[in-house]
């Protein structure tokens, strides 16, 4: 396998979804697992998903395209999102699937929906504005920014989304959306979440059939909470009030379940010393790992390709392959000194890393899974001119 490519561990990932699907089975009877498309869209991963009993949690006409293609029943799609397509809209609600409300367009959409379709009943959930600096402000600091995606229960907002609906005869309000996450993604973070839920369905006097808890969780990080810490914190808070048995606990999760399984494998093509300071080029980039240049550290290991002892470094400037300078993944302190050939590994890659990649200078990498019994299955080829050039018109 030539780098860089992204390796998926069947065995972890399965892992992953086991203890997800496990600890809500023991603390909540009624729930729905869905997967976060925007954390990575890569097909063999959502039809992986879908087959282990996932929905398809999408926010645009691409991604509802992508899952329909292939083969998420249209019954097991939730539409979420500030922006969406309203052939979309229209065709997830007829379907049966899950549309949760964000927006000042959609309750006029879902208003003219009902008139022309007298005849049915549409059951839609309401995204509802959460904001951290309220709920738990020792998490977020002072001068934190509030959300801009849901009905801003604070201002009268959602009161006046929930009586507009209500107007309409042929619409349910069916399910609250949560989602949110703070930077400690905390489990305190989603008690509070749940402690919303319940304060919003009394003061409107909802009947859920559905709570939402949305996404944003750790998994797969040691010494942070995983499901087997939130999925109990919730699940107490949501039962005194709501039923375990009638209203379902949906939740969305898409870096906590896809990262701990992914690695990025890049290889060190060059060792450099320049002014004192020693870099190793390696065929990988920050591109492929955080394009936004937000990070200075990243979970590694090396693998070094002899087995005759290292040399320790006391410094080494782990660098990408573009020619851009500030593609400096990371320093090196105290580790075998790195030779042409030796790999630097990526732990935790795979959420939102793969669908972020831009096509600056090199396309997409391949994707490899390692099945559970050994063999290696190319879930994605590397990209070359021939995929570039087939959208191109010259």
């Amino acid at each position: 396998m030539n780098t860089p490519y992204y390796e998926i561990e069947e065995r972890r990932l399965n892992a992953d979804i086991a203890m997800l699907q496990q600890v809500l089975a023991e603390q909540w009877k009624k729930h729905i697992c869905a997967f976060s498309v925007k954390t990575n869209s890569l097909p063999w991963l959502l039809v992986h998903f879908r087959n282990a009993g996932f929905y398809a949690e999408v926010v645009s006409a691409a991604e509802y395209d992508l899952v329909r293609r292939l083969e998420f029943a249209p019954d097991r799609v939730i539409y979420n999102g500030p922006v969406k397509d309203y052939a979309v809209f229209a065709r997830v609600l007829q379907d049966g699937g899950m549309v949760n409300l964000d927006s000042s367009q959609e309750p006029e959409w879902l208003e003219e929906l009902a008139a022309q379709h007298p005849e049915r009943t549409f059951s839609v959930g309401l995204r509802v504005n959460v904001d951290f600096r309220k709920l738990v402000p020792e998490e977020v600091p002072a001068d934190a920014e509030g959300s801009r995606f849901g009905y801003d229960p604070d201002n009268g907002e959602l009161e006046q989304v929930i009586c507009a609906l209500r107007r309409i005869p042929q619409v349910r309000i069916a399910g609250l959306h949560l989602h949110s996450s703070t930077k400690s993604r905390s489990v305190r973070a989603y008690e509070a979440l749940a402690d919303l839920a319940i304060r919003t369905a009394r003061q409107y006097d909802l009947q859920p059939d559905y709570i939402d808890m949305g996404g944003g969780y750790y998994g797969g990080v040691p010494g942070k909470p995983d499901f087997r810490d939130y999925v109990p914190a919730i699940a107490a808070r949501l039962g005194t009030y709501f039923d375990r048995e009638k209203t379902a606990l949906v939740m969305e999760p898409g870096v906590s379940l896809v990262s701990s399984s992914f690695t990025l494998v890049t290889a060190v093509r060059d060792v450099k010393k320049i002014g004192g300071q020693r870099y190793v080029v390696t065929d990988g980039s920050r591109l492929y790992l955080n394009p936004q240049v937000t990070r200075r550290w990243y979970p590694h290991h090396f693998v070094l390709q002899s087995g005759q002892p290292r040399a320790v470094a006391p410094t080494q400037m782990i660098c990408g392959s573009t020619c851009m300078e500030y593609d400096r993944l990371f320093e090196a302190e105290g580790e075998p000194a790195l030779a042409e050939g030796d790999l630097v590994v990526y732990d935790l890659a795979g959420g939102y890393t793969v669908c972020l990649v831009p096509l600056f200078i090199h396309y997409f990498p391949a994707v490899y899974v390692r099945r559970e019994d050994g063999t290696v299955f190319t879930a994605r080829e590397a990209w070359t001119n021939e995929e570039f050039l087939s959208k191109n018109h010259v």
